[in-house]
């Protein structure tokens, strides 16, 4: 009792008095029984000979009494019955009632029913449907084929004898309830026994809860008309549904994959079959419906045409056929349902299905078809590329063997929050890294060091870490660039290959210390030390010196560990002012990449033992004006301003001042003198000196060195290097820059592979009378450069790119002077402009950096799928230029469906309504600025159907075409009385000539509002002449047309 696991196989069973194989209990009602209720068993039935079976079975409650015994009785269970052979048996050859069988290859003689299918009515207002799936089965000598009730069943591949005895059709369909869903105990449940389906069944365990269904293809000797069917008060009790056989192949890279499932689905996505292919990657044949026919005039036949509808309006009686436009069904998955659905009109609907087809580690397939025929495909799997990722970056070192770390999955990359989505999502595992070493031919493995064990969870999968070890000791170019090549296999993809490039160290480095001499006296508060390191490394990063390092041991346990900057010449100042007087040690050595870093290790140390005398801290200047950011106006008193301090031991007693002429390289002897007075300030002095430049040359740079002396030593000078500013007027007054509003930054939008001249919307535009002006001359006599910093070559192709004209603005246009396409190359940093007058004196701008973007031009459709209707536009939404104009073009035609602007913000969307659309559909392309989304060559297209509209949106449709007609008549008749020399084209373009907004005003937040420069004049034009037999028009005889008058007034009414 309870649920049970049966195998049948490989018995003679005869003679028996009751049924000779019998699954699950069906006598559990009966007077008397001790029987248990119905539970879920499932039993495997093969290769089996059952013959005599003329007994009697009986069960008062479940079948009304006495009844012939069939030789297989299946009572809310689940079985597979494959390839038995019955024999001289009086009874059903099949008895099912409210289960779920797979019967294939089975050679059967009935007395009765070949296969007597039904439900099971429990009493207590649940009814359990059956399912059944039969194919290749041969049945002799039954009075009846198929007798089902309130169950579903599908029919492949069989021949189908006539019908015998009292019968006068092979198969009979029957609904014997009132009709599901307006009496619920009537809708059919799936059996409890669908917790175990039966071994193999291909077909999907789901019910039409308010219909018995008959499927069928690919059977002899039958067609619809030998269908018997029986509706109880019901229009869709009882559906048959004629199919095609359809088969596929399973492949990933061209191979045959066993084992992988292929789900059929029907337009509403129910599973219909879930199949497994075989070894060779076939699944087995199924069959789908490829029509849907019903008795919808109870006459008790099916798939009659032209029929009329019970029960309607005798004045106006319902006609139909009984196909798929009248079965209740969206078969093609349009939304759509019967006389709803275009497809009637001059047709049917053509049933539409899904397939889902995949295998772990071998990659996916989804598409859909409209069942026309048989189908004997194959199905090739896309496989998700592996990944893999290297911890080591480019330029990191290696100290003779090389240790290489990362990670690596298949499919996509985490993090996953469930194990099923680390499933999903990945769908394969990794198989090996491998690793191809410098100067090696070969792929070496790594070593899964991730401890999954095969397995693969949310947390885990192989080769999630991985490492790899490869000597390098005995690399024949020694000390130089190592190149790896890293990748990854899933079992039938590599991965993209990662490249990384390594120094390898094989040996330390070697340091040189020149100064200080060992033993050596030092009492200027500073030591300087010198030298040079080697390192044999010569690679593509250069020297792989990386610290100086420093032990330093002095007086009273003082110690020091520290390291600067490594070069190949060095130098470090060490600073003894606050230390005690005394001796001290210095350990230094080189580190690189690998060897002695924080530490001496192998390395050579050079050692100086110093003795320092810190009686005494040197002074400190800074000269603060001038401080050589701007020209210094020669005149006879120039005032130098300056600070000078002792620190804490002691007071300044005179800076000297020093100028040299960089020119001539001699030190001027007018220069200021010795300053001595000074004014305290905080912890130091400030101090000031004044110096006669009026005699210096315009122009010429000088340097001013000045030095503080304490009285025992002299600080360190401050060196300031200027330029003299000596124009022929002198009371010129020269430019001045006014940072006030000084953008730092100017955006410019730029479309990505548009080949149009408006790529960039003409760039950006930066008005420099804005911001220089001459107080005692106009911005015209002013000459306007770049600054071109001879230390910096970043700055010397800025004339090349950006243009200044007469006008004072300076313009960058990416999409005229750049000539590569990388469009994250066309910023430009650091834009510096000079201004200088007549006088030759100069003014100089901050900063500014012209900054370019790249923006997509995009399109989607926010409703794929939904047609057009007077109260449903298709709606269009993408990206673009500020500005531009978006067009919808019809494909076949060309023609202009719509247009809009794209935002500031770079959106835009567009609703096409019936009237957009012309109550047509249509293949649409969109375009801007000359660029076709998808390219011109083959464009995306965006097919639009367009759906019934009501009648009063036709009626105003109509009235506003026969409008729009009447005034187009009356103004062609008006201009070819009155204008029969324009051309109308030219006329319409011109009258809705419309001057168009700057549409990159948004990215130029940071500019001010500035007039567009007005472009020169070349040659003097003809100006148009006004007529006065057309009033408001202008004849131009350069361009030989008529065109509107701006200065025309209508006259008054």
């Amino acid at each position: 009792y309870g649920q049970s696991e049966v195998e049948i196989e490989n018995n003679t069973i005869q003679d028996t008095a009751k049924e000779p194989i019998q699954i699950g209990e069906y006598h559990y009602r009966d007077q008397g029984s001790n029987y248990p209720g119905p539970s879920p068993n499932r039993a495997y039935i093969a290769n089996n000979i059952i013959s005599n079976n003329s007994g009697t079975c009986n069960s008062l409650w479940m079948y009304g009494g006495d009844f012939n015994c069939p030789a297989i009785h299946v009572f809310t269970s689940s079985a597979t019955i494959v390839d038995n052979t019955v024999t001289n048996n009086a009874g059903d050859g099949l008895r099912i009632k409210g289960s779920i069988v797979n019967v294939q290859r089975n050679a059967i003689e009935a007395g009765q029913f070949a296969v007597n299918i039904s439900h099971f009515d429990n009493q207590y207002g649940q009814k359990y449907g059956s399912i059944g799936y039969f194919s290749e089965n041969t049945w002799t000598n039954a009075t009846q084929v198929y007798n089902i009730s309130e169950s579903r069943v599908t029919v492949q591949s069989e021949y189908i004898p006539d019908a015998g005895g009292e019968y006068s059709f092979p198969v009979m369909l029957q609904w014997l309830g009132a009709e599901c869903p307006f009496v619920q105990a009537e809708c059919l449940l799936l059996p409890d026994t669908a917790e175990v389906p039966p071994r193999d069944m291909p077909l999907a365990i789901e019910l039409v809860n308010n219909s018995t269904v008959f499927s069928f293809a690919d059977l002899q000797n039958f067609d619809a008309s030998k269908i018997h069917v029986q509706n109880q008060n019901s229009a869709w009790g009882s559906q048959v549904r004629q199919g095609e056989l359809v088969r596929y192949q399973v492949k990933a890279k061209n191979s045959n994959v066993a084992g992988a499932t292929v789900v059929i689905k029907d337009a509403t996505g129910l599973p219909l079959y879930e199949l497994t292919t075989d070894s060779f990657g076939f699944t087995q044949q199924v069959s789908l419906p490829s029509d849907f026919l019903l008795d919808r005039n109870w006459n008790h036949f099916v798939g009659e045409t032209g029929v009329t509808v019970p029960g309607s309006d005798p004045t106006n009686p319902t006609v139909l056929d009984e196909d798929t436009c009248s079965d209740g069904y969206d078969n093609d998955g349009d939304t759509f349902v019967d006389a709803d659905d275009p497809d009637c009109a001059n047709g049917r609907e053509l049933p539409f299905y899904i397939v889902e087809a995949y295998k772990f580690g071998k990659g996916t397939k989804e598409f859909d078809f409209v069942l026309s025929g048989p189908i004997d495909d194959v199905i090739s799997l896309d496989n998700q590329r592996p990944s893999v990722t290297v911890e080591q970056y480019d330029g990191d070192s290696f100290a003779i063997n090389a240790v290489i770390t990362g990670t690596a999955w298949d499919g996509q990359s985490g993090p996953y929050p469930l194990d099923i989505i680390a499933y999903d999502r990945q769908f394969g595992m990794i198989e090996r890294v491998e690793i191809q070493p410098p100067g090696s031919p070969d792929w070496y493995y790594a070593v899964d060091t991730s401890g999954a064990n095969g397995e693969l969870t949310k947390e885990n999968h192989p080769f999630k870490t991985w490492s790899f070890d490869w000597d390098l000791s005995a690399h024949p170019d020694g000390e130089s660039d190592v190149t790896f090549r890293i990748r990854s296999y899933d079992g039938l993809d590599y991965s993209p290959i990662e490249v990384r490039k390594f120094k390898l160290n094989l040996v330390p480095p070697t340091l040189y210390l020149n100064e200080p001499l060992d033993g050596s006296t030092h009492s200027n508060g500073k030591i300087l030390f010198t030298g040079t390191a080697s390192d044999p490394y010569s690679g593509t990063w250069g020297s792989d010196i990386q610290d100086i390092w420093f032990d330093v041991t002095g007086p009273d346990g003082y110690s020091s560990h520290f390291a600067i900057d490594g070069s190949v010449a060095w130098a470090y100042d060490w600073n003894f002012e606050e230390l005690e007087s005394g001796e001290y040690t210095f350990e230094v050595w080189a580190s690189d990449s690998d060897f002695c870093d924080d530490e001496q290790g192998i390395c050579v140390v050079s050692t100086r033992t110093v003795t320092v005398l810190n009686d005494n801290i040197i002074p400190i200047v800074d000269l603060l004006e001038p401080d050589g950011t701007e020209p210094v106006r020669a005149e006879s008193t120039t005032t130098l301003i300056g600070f000078a301090s002792d620190g804490a031991d002691g007071t300044i007693t005179r800076v000297e001042i020093e100028i040299l002429d960089l020119a001539s390289g001699l030190i001027l002897n007018n220069g200021p003198g010795p300053v001595t007075t000074f004014t305290q300030t905080g912890p130091g002095y400030s101090w000031s000196a004044v110096w006669d430049t009026s005699k210096l040359i315009h122009e010429r740079q000088y340097e001013i060195r000045v030095k503080a002396y304490d009285g025992e030593d002299y600080s360190v000078e401050d060196v300031v290097r200027i330029t003299i500013s000596k124009p022929t007027d002198a009371n010129n007054i020269p430019p001045q820059f006014n940072s006030s509003n000084w953008p730092n930054q100017l955006t410019i939008f730029c479309v990505v592979g548009s080949t149009s001249e408006n790529q960039c919307g003409g760039g950006a535009v930066l008005d420099l009378k804005q911001y220089f002006v001459d107080p005692d001359s106009s911005f015209d006599q002013l000459s306007i450069d770049f600054v071109d910093d001879q230390t910096d070559p970043s700055d010397d192709n800025h004339p090349y790119f950006i243009t200044i004209d007469s006008d004072g603005f300076a313009r960058y246009d990416p999409a005229t002077s750049q000539s590569n396409e990388d469009i994250t190359s066309w910023t430009i940093e650091n834009v510096r402009f000079v201004v200088r007058d007549v006088f030759d004196e100069s003014a100089i701008s901050r900063d500014v950096t012209f900054f370019v973007t790249a923006i997509q031009f995009d399109v989607k459709r926010s409703n794929p799928g939904e047609s057009v209707t007077a109260t449903n536009p298709a709606v269009f939404t993408g990206t673009g230029l500020p500005g531009s104009t978006i067009k919808a073009r019809s494909i076949a035609s060309n023609s202009l469906i719509k247009t809009v602007v794209v935002g500031d913000t770079g959106v835009w969307s567009m609703n096409l309504s019936l009237q957009d659309m012309n109550d047509a559909s249509n293949n649409l392309k969109f375009n801007m600025d000359g660029q076709t989304f998808g390219g011109s060559a083959e464009p995306t297209t965006f097919r639009v159907e367009v759906g019934e509209n009501d009648e009063g949106s036709s009626l105003f449709m109509i009235i506003g075409i026969i409008i729009g007609a009447l005034i187009l008549l009356g103004a062609v008749a008006y201009f070819f009385v009155e204008f029969e020399d324009i051309d109308d084209e030219e006329f319409v373009t011109s009258e809705h000539a419309e001057e168009e907004a700057d549409p990159y005003a948004w990215g130029r937040k940071e500019a001010v509002e500035i007039p567009q420069p007005q472009p020169v004049v070349v040659s003097q034009q003809a100006a148009p002449e006004a007529s006065g037999q057309h009033p408001g028009w202008l004849w131009d005889q350069e361009s030989n047309q008529w065109v509107p008058d701006p200065n025309y007034q209508p006259p008054s009414q």
